[in-house]
């Protein structure tokens, strides 16, 4: 996001204002005439990458670099670092004449200097820690000075250039809070995205941008939309009127969305948790027709939206789906998983996808973070996906990195080795070493699933680990939902074949309850049990009961009681596939 501080470039002359006569006199120019001539020349030249190669511009550079320290005033100073932060030429020894300079003079700038000068280095991405911290000791003391363009341009310099400067922030935020209304929709969606990306805490100052933003939502542009949404969804606050609003209106103009403001605009709505079925509906219709115009992130954080809020968009996903193979190569981790997961949650099958994600990540895991790890191996196992190459990477991968999960990343890896049948012993070993110690940790869905994994397996463990898994997850059964409680009944059975004499299970008090849970499953066969029944039929083995359910509620695919035969197809999915790894 850019920082405003003139307004909108004229479409004025380009190279007619620049004056042919400076490069052979430029020393003959004074200060005055320096500064006057960059601003004129950023004014009306903008970013025009032919000056780049101007040696007018480049020898006016030099000049300026030249005079700044014996003769710029502060006026001066400002004004040259913002021109050809606007101009984005690489004039470093300039930028590096200014930044020492001018921190000596601050107490003679006004506001606005103050403002542009910060701007201007956050703008070129000049490092100038000095400069940055005297402008932040200048600034706090006359915040209450600034106008609200330069209250936005100051904020966004320090967090664009991610400098700490909390008693800065802090005055900005007392002087902002009650001067909104004299904010435009950029001053607006500046300060919101300042304050989100540096990481303040300004409850106040955030309550009053959710109030005044919603009646000017018409006056925002498109990206100024888009990215004070992700402010609010960024830092978590809690504004159902503004987002509302916003869903308002983004669903009327996201025809005029670039791709990354439909895909930020996704994700803000997914990540809040803000119901808004319109604005999903308006999104995918826009970027099915778009998606080549869209870069890696923006797919992938268009699918994990989707995904997110359970949004059925299947148009959308065969889009996606054909685009993103071939594009895979620019994928950082996070795109990877974030994908793969995307498809997963919305059961869109896709198993070019998949092949193509199980092509590439095995040889970056060491890239990706222990989530991009634990949902990778998630989305493969909840899609099916036959992937041994890439499930035997992330087993060797993750047990020296258990120590960086967090207790789903944990029950999660679990669940899926489980789920997808993959022996990894080394794996589980590692797991049972490091989730002892973090059970306070774990959710009661986190509870069950570790439970319920480690049953799934045959994989011998220590029954006093198994059993203060049950031990916490009884004491807050009230979280589960059936399904959780159904896995519970499972591990519970396992518990005792495994160790029969073992006294005081914490589950065996609750089992007619998690029994009765467990009952209420839909055993969802699948396709190929469907497809082995008939040949059975066909070939004689008759009859035989269907999903037969036995008196401890395991259900078998197909039995015949009488004769104590049974033939179960889908193998350990069966048992772990009712997991919530989500």
């Amino acid at each position: 996001m850019a920082a405003n501080t003139t307004g909108k470039a004229d479409d004025g002359p380009r190279c007619d204002s620049r004056d042919d006569s400076f490069a052979p006199r430029g020393d003959e120019f004074s200060a005055r005439n320096l500064s006057t001539a960059a601003h004129r020349v950023a004014k009306f030249g903008g970013r025009d990458r032919d000056l780049r190669r101007d040696r007018r511009v480049m020898a006016l550079a030099d000049a300026c670099r030249r005079c700044c320290i014996r003769e710029f005033d502060p006026q001066h100073l400002a004004i040259t670092s913002w021109a050809f932060a606007k101009l984005d030429i690489e004039v470093t020894q300039l930028f590096a004449a200014i930044a020492g300079a001018a921190p000596s003079r601050l107490g003679e700038f006004d506001p606005q200097g103050l403002a542009n000068t910060a701007w201007a280095f956050a703008t070129a991405g000049i490092e100038a820690p000095q400069l940055f911290a005297a402008i932040a000791g200048a600034a706090t003391s006359r915040a209450n000075e600034f106008k609200p363009q330069n209250l936005a341009n100051t904020a966004w310099a320090f967090a664009k250039a991610g400098i700490e400067a909390l008693q800065l922030f802090k005055a900005i935020a007392g002087a902002t809070s009650s001067r909104l209304g004299e904010f435009n929709p950029q001053a607006l969606a500046n300060t919101a995205w300042a304050f989100a990306t540096a990481g303040i805490e300004a409850p106040q100052l955030f309550a009053a941008i959710a109030g005044a933003a919603p009646s000017r939502l018409g006056e925002f542009s498109s990206q100024n939309l888009a990215n004070t949404a992700w402010v609010f969804a960024t830092a978590g606050i809690d504004a159902p009127q503004l987002f509302v609003a916003m869903a308002s209106a983004a669903t009327l103009r996201v025809n005029q969305f670039r791709p990354q403001e439909l895909a930020n605009t996704a994700w803000v709505f997914g990540k809040a948790g803000i119901e808004a079925p319109q604005v999903f509906a308006a999104i995918a219709d826009a970027a099915t027709s778009r998606l080549a115009e869209f870069n890696p992130q923006n797919l992938a954080n268009t699918a994990w939206a989707f995904g997110k809020a359970g949004i059925e968009a299947p148009q959308l996903f065969v889009a996606i789906a054909a685009a993103a193979p071939s594009r895979l190569g620019e994928f950082n981790p996070q795109n990877l998983a974030n994908t793969a997961w995307a498809f997963a949650t919305t059961g869109i099958e896709a198993p070019q996808v998949f092949a193509a994600i199980a092509g590439a990540a095995p040889s970056r895991l060491g890239e990706f973070n222990p989530q991009n790890l634990a949902n990778t191996a998630w989305a493969f196992a909840k899609a099916g996906i036959d992937a041994p190459q890439l499930f035997a990477a992330i087993a060797s991968a993750a047990p020296s990195r258990l120590g960086e999960f967090n207790p789903q990343h944990l029950a999660n890896t679990a669940w899926a080795f489980a789920t997808a049948g993959i022996e990894a012993p080394q794996l589980f070993a590692a797991i049972a070493d490091v989730a002892p110690s973090r059970l306070d940790e774990f959710s009661s869905q986190n509870l069950a699933n570790t439970a319920s994994a480690f049953s799934c397996v045959d994989w011998k463990i220590d029954p006093e680990f198994f059993a203060e898994l049950a031990r916490r997850a009884v004491g807050d059964l009230h979280a589960l939902d059936d399904r959780g409680l159904s896995q519970l009944h499972l591990a519970s059975l396992h518990f005792h074949l495994e160790w029969p004499d073992y006294r005081n299970f914490p589950l065996t008090k609750h089992q007619q309850m998690l029994l009765a849970a467990h009952q209420c499953q839909d055993p969802s066969p699948s396709q190929l049990q469907h497809d082995v029944a008939t040949a059975l039929d066909r070939v004689g083995w008759t009859p035989h009961i269907f999903e037969h359910v036995t008196e401890l509620g395991l259900s078998l695919d197909m039995a015949q009681p009488d004769t104590k035969l049974a033939v179960e197809v889908d193998g350990p999915p069966d048992c772990c596939g009712g997991l919530d790894g989500t």
